[in-house]
């Protein structure tokens, strides 16, 4: 299991999505406030956070999790289900 801090996560993940020629910065820059704008609300827990002394992580499987969290993230741009691919965060 990798623990990756929130902001480096968001980092690699911003990069993976501008590498697909079909979503590029505008789509990168969307999925990271939507994404912080998740992890801000505080009723809602975002699986596979977790915060230790005050700082938050992201902890993934392995490193293969990113590119289906981006992959999936194009599909849903592609077949217009960007509002439920949010919901399965929480």
């Amino acid at each position: 299991m990798l623990k990756i801090p929130i902001e480096d996560f968001i980092e690699e993940i911003k990069a993976e999505i501008m590498s697909y020629e079909e979503l590029g910065e505008k789509k990168a820059l969307e999925w990271e406030k939507n994404f912080i704008s998740l992890i801000h609300e505080k009723d809602k827990l975002i699986k596979n956070i977790e915060e230790e002394n005050g700082k938050k992580y992201y902890c993934l499987e392995d490193e293969s999790e990113l590119f289906r969290i981006v992959d999936m993230y194009l599909a849903a741009v592609d077949s217009g289900e960007e509002k439920e691919y949010w919901e399965r965060w929480i």
